[in-house]
Parts: C-alpha cells; sequence; structure tokens
C-alpha cells in the first residue's frame, strides 16, 4: 500500500509501497489525512520516534476513515470515524487507567504517525473501537478538522475551569487552522472573540473572521481587555506580551509556544490572580466536543479553510512553511480515493 514516511535513516520524508497492516480489531480504509504544524516538525526531524526496532514511520494524525471490516458491532463496514492520536502508557499511571491519556503522568506513551506507533497516512490502517469516534456522514466534508478541534476543545475547557468568574472576551493569538477553530469554538461558546496574526487585514483569514463577526487585529488589544488567552501561533514571546491584555482573573493557555527565554510579570500575575497554563493532546470527551462543534458550525466557516491534495504532493506539503503571510491556505489534507 502507499504511505507517507518518514525515513530515518535517509532522514526525509518520502511515500513508499509498504506492507498492509496486521489484523486488528477494526479494519480502516483511509479517506483523507491533514498536515499540521507537528507534521513539518517531525519531517524536520525536531522530534519524533518510529515504532521499536523500525526506521520508518507512517505520519500522519489527522484522520478520515472509513470502517473497511470490524470485529465490533457499533462500528459496522461503512461507519466514517476520526481516530484518537495517543496511547496509554504502560502504566502505572492513575490518568491513563482513568481513560484520560492525554494527561499522561509518565510520559511513555505512544502517539500515532508521532512517537513509537504508525500514524494514518496510508491507504489502510488497523485500530482499536476504544480510539475510534463515529462521524455523522453530513460531517464528512470538514471531519478531518475533527482532531485539531478536539485540541481547541481541551484548551478551553482548561481555560474556562481554571478562571473563577465569568469569562466573556477571548483573544486568540495566530491565524492559522488552530487558531481560526478556537475563534470558532469561542463563538460557539458566547464569547467575544479576537484574533491576533500577522497576516493582513484584508487578507483571506481576516475576511474568512471577520464574517463570521470575529475581530481581527494585527497588532494586539488594550492592556486588560481578555479574560481568556489561546496562544496558537507557535510564539512564546508574543504569548508574554499578551499577558498585559489579560483582565483580573485571566487565563493564559498556551498550545505551541516554543522554549524560550521571556520576562513574567509575576507580581502582575499574582495581584490579579491569573493563570498561565499549558496543554496537549485531547480526552474523548473532548472529541465528542469537536463533533458536536463542528456540526453546529456555519459550513460556509469551515470549508475554506481545507485545500485537498493528492498523496503524491504529501512530500511538497511538508516543505512548506506552516503559514504564509497573506495565504488564502489553511489546513492541507491529502486524499487516498
Amino acid at each position: 500500500m502507499r504511505a507517507l514516511l518518514l525515513d530515518f535513516d535517509e532522514r526525509r520524508p518520502r511515500l513508499g509501497d509498504i506492507a498492509e497492516p496486521a489484523a486488528g480489531e477494526v479494519r480502516l480504509r483511509i479517506l483523507e489525512c491533514g498536515t499540521c504544524g507537528t507534521d513539518r516538525d517531525l519531517a524536520a526531524f525536531a522530534f519524533g520516534a518510529p515504532p521499536p526496532g523500525e526506521s520508518q514511520l507512517i505520519l500522519g494524525h489527522e484522520a478520515l476513515a472509513e470502517v473497511a471490516a470490524s470485529e465490533n458491532p457499533g462500528l459496522p463496514p461503512g461507519t466514517l470515524v476520526v481516530p484518537a492520536v495517543r496511547r496509554a502508557c504502560p502504566g502505572p499511571c492513575a490518568s491513563c487507567a482513568a481513560g484520560r491519556r492525554d494527561l499522561c503522568l509518565t510520559g511513555a506513551y505512544r502517539e500515532r504517525g508521532i512517537f513509537g506507533l504508525h500514524g494514518y497516512c496510508a491507504e489502510w490502517a488497523v485500530d482499536s473501537a476504544e480510539d475510534l469516534f463515529p462521524i455523522p456522514p453530513a460531517l464528512a466534508g470538514v471531519a478531518v478538522l475533527v482532531e485539531p478541534m478536539s485540541v481547541v476543545e481541551k484548551a478551553c475547557d482548561t481555560a474556562v475551569r481554571l478562571h473563577p468568574g465569568h469569562p466573556a472576551h477571548l483573544l486568540v493569538l495566530g491565524a492559522g487552522a488552530v487558531g481560526i477553530l478556537a475563534a470558532w469554538a469561542g463563538l460557539r461558546r458566547g464569547w467575544h472573540v479576537t484574533v491576533v496574526s500577522r497576516e493582513p487585514a484584508d487578507g483571506p483569514r481576516a475576511r474568512l473572521l471577520g464574517a463570521a463577526g470575529v475581530t481581527y487585529r494585527t497588532t494586539l488589544p488594550a492592556a486588560g481587555t481578555a479574560d481568556l488567552i489561546l496562544e496558537a501561533c507557535g510564539s512564546a514571546s508574543l504569548a508574554a506580551a499578551a499577558l498585559a491584555c489579560l483582565r483580573p482573573l485571566g487565563v493564559l493557555v498556551v498550545l505551541g509556544a516554543r522554549n524560550t527565554t521571556v520576562e513574567l510579570p509575576f507580581l502582575d500575575l499574582i495581584v490579579g490572580n491569573q493563570t498561565i497554563a499549558g496543554t496537549v493532546n485531547a480526552g474523548p470527551e473532548h472529541f465528542r466536543q469537536a463533533i458536536a462543534t463542528l456540526t453546529a458550525l456555519e459550513p460556509s466557516w469551515l470549508r475554506p479553510m481545507i485545500e485537498r491534495r493528492p498523496l503524491h504532493r504529501a512530500p511538497a506539503s511538508l516543505a512548506a512553511p506552516a503559514a504564509v503571510p497573506g495565504g488564502a491556505i489553511i489546513k492541507v489534507v491529502h486524499t487516498f480515493h
């Protein structure tokens, strides 16, 4: 079968023909697979690992698949599904034992297409039923966004849990796929949403956000105007600067910032009863929330986010920058059939 491989011997991503996976509880026919910043970092060998004893990793963790064969009566053939990414650690781990692998305490988890397990950018895959989330057929056109939206849902839930008041204004840093999905999730919660990014104010991403009622800026708003901030830009320095925008009780949730040295206003955090938190991956309930949110959103907001390309273009997609200033392409998705 054809697959997008990360070759750790040749130190490059490539397309290749490999054996189909062995039998499993559920056999999946992969329909499409999204590409994100994590995949580009993997292709640059910033992190990641193949399965033990192997030198290649099948990439891809944002997938839409169709059940081809199943030993589970709850997932009959023809069911559309989105798979979870993380798998539990060997333990002992209270979080993994409770079904919250996204909160693993040992760090010995594995992730499909990232750490120690093959991903989904291949024609076929096998999985366990507990790791698959059924998708309504009406959502099929945008279901590849479920996995990144699940990460956003967890971040929003974390922010609300940590905020002791009633947050009403969300500031999102970054207008990539995760940033735009965060804006949509904020709107669905009834928040006023502002997105700050480097894309031009008259560009396609700004227009897409503005048409939905999101305020778009290329500079940070005034101090003390945000209850919640979601960092989705990969910049620790911007996240640190945005702390000035937080109101008392405010919460900053960091999703993608890299390690760097920044100066933090600790006294302001203390006096303002403010919180900084990090979050990664998503739990089962967040996948279900993501499906519900995407189902409820206007399709005209979601469809323009996706550009579909044939599988043979996948290596070139990995080499492209994650976001081109002023670019219209937000989420690249590779198709198999």
